[in-house]
């Protein structure tokens, strides 16, 4: 027993004590020409190029698809991914330049809630970051949250970070899980909204505890009571430099994120307040788009969407091969003047997303940069 316990500890404490790998063989000769022709910048992006994360492609791709209801399909979330390392394993050289450049060049995304079943610790950062070693996590620069509304607005946010050792300020002890990520993206999907399935009118207000509704939008709030409300819990994070949420809804309800967006713009939230260090809106970031993804009767009825089973019978495989599969989802510019959006950048065929059997979904991209305000 005693042997047991001693052995479980010692498990336990290699998870806190991760370290880099030591190559057991000297280094060879660098005659590549990789190394005596490429400059490092070169090379260092062909490492960014072949470590940042890719749709998983499997034999029969059409099987590892998320299906169309899925509430966690969308654009950049078709499919799994993953990030291929083979790189890594060719040289110590690359190893040594490149080993730390996945964690650093990729999202790290977390779901709260409705993530994608195959995905490890979704709603666990601490599980997550503690699998990396310390170098690693120091890389870490940019958090992805999909957030459910009434997550942020019932003051659940202390449970993102517990456990965590936030920010570079501070002295490392041994064993502890630290991060000070530079950005931050919060998507609100379309079904994140309180009540979408009810048509309640679209209301958000960071600085208001609890739920607003759309008529309090823009009410005054006593000050102690902002203090719960999640607008105000970035100073947790006093690394941060950037902020983009992206709101997304249904295209009959544009009108009514537009005006969020109005409001939006005049947020300010508190990094290092006793600075007067905030995040400010940036008006120029302000970016729309359209997508086109299941009708919205599709996503109340919640179908199964993962994984598909390879092993079903002939029958349901037969029906699954008929049953076709649809475009990648694909954000299309948003132009006010037309029902299709166009654009230079946009070819023809990305608008034949949008048709009878697609529901038409609105994006607006909104970034915020830390700077000092004047109070």
């Amino acid at each position: 027993m005693h042997s047991s316990r001693l052995l479980k500890r010692r498990r336990i404490q290699g998870l806190e004590t991760l370290q880099d790998l030591v190559p057991s063989l000297p280094p060879a000769p660098l005659t590549s020409p990789l190394f005596t022709v490429f400059p490092a910048e070169i090379r260092n992006r062909i490492y960014t190029l072949v470590l940042e994360s890719e749709d998983t492609l499997t034999d029969d791709n059409s099987r590892s698809l998320y299906k169309q209801n899925a509430l966690y399909y969308r654009p950049g979330y078709k499919q799994p991914k993953r990030i291929q390392t083979a790189l890594l394993q060719t040289c110590q050289q690359i190893y040594a330049e490149a080993s730390l450049l996945p964690p650093a060049v990729n999202e790290h995304t977390f779901w709260f809630y409705r993530s994608p079943p195959h995905v490890n610790d979704a709603s666990s950062p601490l599980n997550y970051f503690h699998k990396m070693t310390p170098k690693q996590r120091a890389q870490v620069q940019h958090l992805h949250l999909f957030t459910q509304q009434f997550f942020l607005e019932d003051n659940h946010w202390s449970r993102i970070w517990e456990g965590l050792k936030i920010g570079n300020d501070g002295r490392s002890l041994r064993g502890e899980c630290r991060i000070a990520p530079k950005k931050m993206t919060i998507t609100f999907r379309h079904t994140d909204w309180w009540y979408w399935e009810n048509n309640d009118p679209l209301g958000i207000d960071p600085f208001r505890p609890g739920r607003t509704h759309a008529a309090d939008m823009g009410k005054a709030v006593r000050p102690h009571a902002t203090a719960r409300s999640w607008g105000n819990q970035f100073s947790s994070i006093p690394c941060l430099e950037e902020l983009v949420i992206e709101f997304e809804t249904i295209m009959r309800k544009r009108d009514q994120l537009d005006a969020i967006i109005q409001q939006a713009l005049e947020w300010k939230f508190p990094i290092e307040a006793d600075k007067g260090l905030y995040l400010v809106a940036n008006p120029n970031s302000k970016s729309a788009y359209t997508w086109a993804g299941a009708k919205e009767v599709e996503l109340k009825r919640q179908r199964p969407a993962w994984p598909v089973d390879t092993e079903a019978g002939s029958e349901s495989q037969s029906a699954q091969e008929q049953e076709p599969v649809p475009a990648a989802p694909t954000l299309v510019p948003f132009d006010p003047q037309s029902d299709l959006s166009t654009g230079s950048d946009v070819s023809v065929e990305n608008h034949s997303q949008f048709d009878a059997n697609t529901e038409k979904f609105y994006v607006v991209f909104l970034t915020w940069k830390k700077q000092r305000v004047q109070e």
